[in-house]
């Protein structure tokens, strides 16, 4: 029998290589394919997505849309916080803030007024970032609320409602200033056309006195005087400032002041009535309370006085006072019963104050036709010679040479009687 022989084992080398060791291999795929995957993402595929935050709502973009059709936002949120996410680039867009992009409602779906709910869409406002195939997907909120209407203006004076303001006895509210005038009212005209006026409501504690300034705020008011309050009309000016001037109010008696009356005459003498004795009058406290009387134009007794006639005056009153009876003038009648007029024929003729540089010579010595009025009693017993013609050169401006100068006609002996009308005399000047 034949003895079987055994095979040779292999002969193992010494020292292998790391990359015939398969876990190592493993890893070093896993590792590669990472890497190859960086490199295209990076270089050659950079897609992804960035969520930009805290975007506004930009209401005015593509505003055209609505305008063209009549129409105007009345309303609208107030939106800042949309979020917006953008897909492209990767690099790009992680670049991206608020400021680069713009958030605007879609106005096409817009037919008229009312409320309207819009679709928000955004795009890329930084020109940096045009063109490079950036997305934006408005995520939230999606749409926004709106309302539009037809917007017009109205201007309306602004009046004051006083009362809430007491005025004191004896003082009455005489004028009402407001700043401003009028206002300008802005918004939808279905709004605009329930307003009727402005009103500036006033009130103040305790009873007026004196005049006062206070602030108060508008009130929209229909034609029925209620109150209105618009949802989305506005006011160019929501305050008025109101200036209130309080006067005093007196009766006053009224008085004749009479100019060109002989020197001395009694103008108590003269009898007359007033159509208006007394006058009803408000002013500044300080004014009409220092008043007693009121005057009427002054009444030239030398030159309008007539028997059988009335005269018209207007009622002189200081200023800042004004009537409150509506009345500016005023009706004289002179009681004559006890006056008679006469005429004379005047020689008694003389000259007082002249310049001493001037010598004054009377060429006239006679004044016919001067008429005198006064007391029956002292008219019938009056001569010409108790009457004088007197020349005043005080507040003449005499000049060498002949001229016409006025002649007062005076009665000495008495305070009752006095002369109507104009009389002149002849003088000759000449230079000592």
């Amino acid at each position: 029998m034949q003895k079987q022989t055994q095979p040779a084992e292999p002969v193992r080398k010494a020292n292998g290589s790391i990359w015939d060791n398969r876990f190592f291999l493993g890893i070093v795929s896993v590792l590669a394919a990472v890497l190859v995957w960086m490199v295209v993402s990076t270089f050659l595929d950079p897609q992804g997505s960035f969520v930009i935050k805290d975007v506004s709502v930009n209401y005015g973009y593509q505003s055209t849309i609505y305008t063209s059709k009549g129409l105007d936002i009345v309303d609208q949120q107030a939106v800042d916080n949309v979020q917006v996410q953008a897909d492209g680039n990767g690099t790009l867009i992680g670049k991206l803030s608020s400021s680069d992009i713009m958030v605007y409602p879609v106005y096409n779906g817009v037919q008229g007024a009312g409320k309207t709910t819009l679709r928000l869409e955004a795009r890329i406002t930084n020109t940096d970032y045009t063109n490079v195939g950036i997305k934006l997907t408005v995520l939230s909120p999606q749409t926004v609320d709106v309302v539009f209407d037809t917007v017009g203006e109205k201007t309306l004076p602004v009046t004051t409602d006083t009362s809430g303001i007491t005025i004191a006895d004896g003082f009455t509210l005489n004028r009402i200033a407001t700043t401003p005038t009028e206002v300008t009212l802005t918004g939808p005209t279905s709004e605009l056309d329930k307003i009727s006026e402005v009103v500036a409501p006033v009130s103040h504690e305790g009873s007026l006195s004196d005049s006062v300034s206070a602030t108060a705020s508008l009130e929209l008011r229909d034609e029925n005087g209620d109150i209105v309050t618009p949802e989305y009309t506005t006011l160019d000016s929501n305050t008025a400032d109101i200036n209130l001037t309080v006067y005093q109010v007196r009766e006053l008696p009224l008085s004749i002041v009479f100019i060109n009356a002989p020197s001395g005459f009694d103008t108590s003498y003269l009898k007359y009535s007033l159509s208006i004795p007394t006058l009803n009058v408000a002013g500044p406290a300080k004014t009409v309370g220092a008043l007693t009387e009121l005057s009427v134009a002054a009444f030239d007794l030398g030159r309008e006085f007539a028997f059988d006639r009335d005269y018209q005056k207007n009622i002189e009153l200081p200023a800042g006072v004004v009537s409150l009876d509506g009345v500016s003038a005023v009706t004289i009648r002179f009681d004559t019963t006890d006056m008679i007029s006469r005429t004379f024929t005047v020689t008694n003729i003389r000259t007082v104050n002249v310049p001493s540089t001037i010598d004054l010579e009377v060429l006239t010595a006679q004044i016919h036709q001067v008429t005198l009025y006064g007391p029956k009693s002292e008219m019938e017993e009056l001569s010409a010679d108790s009457i004088l013609a007197q020349v005043d050169c005080q507040n003449l401006a005499v000049s060498v040479g002949q001229q016409t100068v006025a002649a007062s006609i005076q009665v000495p002996s008495s305070s009752h009687i006095f002369a109507v009308g104009n009389y002149t005399v002849q003088c000759q000047a000449s230079s000592q």
